[in-house]
């Protein structure tokens, strides 16, 4: 008979004395170690997706800054690109200038393709920049006025001119066409296409005689629509006299001139946050100023504006911020100094030979050298870096990255001026 095991024997069952614990655990020390390491982890995890965000959004502002700086360059150079067209390279030495220099305003006396004012405006009262200068980085941002005709690409023909001082167009050519002048018979909306090229009143007026190629330049007192669209001028241009030397003046009633608008478009750095020119703009800059970044209150923009014929005010609603947080504009220039010299000299307004190029020979220039400094809006470095403008300080340790942009532009509206 086989043997059966005692129950008490069986291989499953615990041994005498000892109980049986059916679940495992973690002591309290163990559980304090662990949420402690945890936490450890999770703090130095958030730290650094604190850090890495915060170096992104400085990284990010950055290429804000300088992408809208790029932007900005962009637009000075096409301007400067584009002085000097159907306009004059300087009319103070213009053969084919006839214009009545004694009574003309000072924008006109002074008209020419290019005109660099070196610190201009003066920025030395900006607490930016004397914190700068104080900081053996000093910065004196030029500006530059340029002239052309910016608002139209095209010469209007005349029909009548025998005044001198009202000029009649002829409505049945190309650029009346282009204009969209012929698709309406609306007096008033004819008035509004004119006065997007012609108006508002103040601008000037460049009047080319066909028979002669001589040039008068006036000032644009104001402008009419209808079958016979006129132009009056404030004082009316030179007209040949009886028995005159053709070249005096408007020769017979003028049919078959032309004439065309010629902007004074001017670039320059300015805190436009403290100016007249800046109201518009007033709700971006209280807006900026109130998320707390350091040296909101001292920023300064590349502006872009066009004179009157006086050469000193604004035309209404022309100030354009073209790039914000600019903070330096600089230009050299290069040409010849003598007439029909041989070779070409780059000069800064630094140098003696400069001064060459603020009278008869501004006529000789061929290319301007433009450098454009842009900073970021928020300081993220606490010390600057000598020998030039790579950053701008904004505070007593703070310091905002600068970015900078250089080129040559030429002047092809002056490649073949030899006076």
């Amino acid at each position: 008979m086989p043997l059966q095991p005692s129950p008490s024997l069986s291989p499953l069952a615990p041994p005498s004395g000892v109980e049986r614990c059916d679940e495992a655990g973690f002591t309290l020390v163990e559980l304090m170690v662990a949420l402690s390491g945890g936490l450890f982890l999770s703090m130095v995890v958030f730290a650094l997706a604190r850090d890495t965000t915060r170096f992104y959004q400085r990284e990010g502002r950055l290429a804000s800054a300088t992408l809208a700086g790029m932007v900005g360059f962009e637009r000075l150079k096409a301007d400067i690109e584009r002085a000097g067209y159907l306009s004059t390279p300087n009319i103070q030495a213009d053969p084919l200038n006839r214009t009545t220099m004694a009574s003309a305003p000072v924008g006109i006396q002074n008209l020419a393709a290019v005109r660099i004012s070196p610190d201009l405006p003066s920025l030395t009262g900006n607490p930016a920049f004397a914190l700068n200068a104080s900081a053996g980085q000093p910065s004196a941002p030029d500006s530059i006025l340029l002239s052309g005709s910016y608002a139209a690409t095209d010469e209007f023909v005349v029909a009548e001119a025998s005044d001198g001082q009202t000029i009649t167009l002829q409505t049945q050519n190309g650029p009346m066409a282009r204009l969209g002048y012929l698709a309406t018979s609306d007096a008033v909306q004819q008035k509004a296409l004119l006065d997007n090229v012609f108006g508002p009143a103040g601008q000037i007026l460049r009047y080319k005689s066909t028979k002669t190629g001589m040039l008068f330049f006036g000032v644009i007192a104001n402008v009419a629509g209808g079958p016979q669209p006129t132009i009056t001028l404030a004082s009316p241009i030179p007209v040949m006299s009886a028995g005159g030397a053709v070249t005096s003046g408007v020769n017979g009633y003028g049919n078959g001139d032309s004439v065309n608008v010629v902007n004074l478009v001017r670039y320059r750095v300015m805190d436009l946050r403290t100016s007249a020119q800046g109201a518009a703009w007033a709700p971006l800059f209280t807006a900026s100023q109130g998320q707390g970044a350091v040296g909101e209150s001292d920023r300064t923009e590349l502006v872009r504006d066009q004179l009157a014929a006086d050469g000193v005010t604004v035309v209404a609603n022309t100030t354009e911020l073209v790039a914000e947080y600019a903070v330096g504009l600089e230009f050299a220039v290069m040409g010849q100094i003598a007439a029909g010299a041989p070779t070409l000299a780059l000069s800064v307004p630094t140098d003696s030979t400069f001064a060459a190029y603020t009278g008869p020979r501004l006529s000789g220039i061929r290319s301007v050298r433009v450098r454009f400094s842009v900073r970021s809006r928020e300081a993220d470095r606490s010390a600057g870096i000598a020998g030039g403008l790579f950053r701008f300080k904004v505070g007593a340790n703070e310091w905002a990255r600068v970015r900078t942009f250089q080129a040559d532009v030429a002047l092809p509206n002056q490649r073949s001026i030899r006076w």
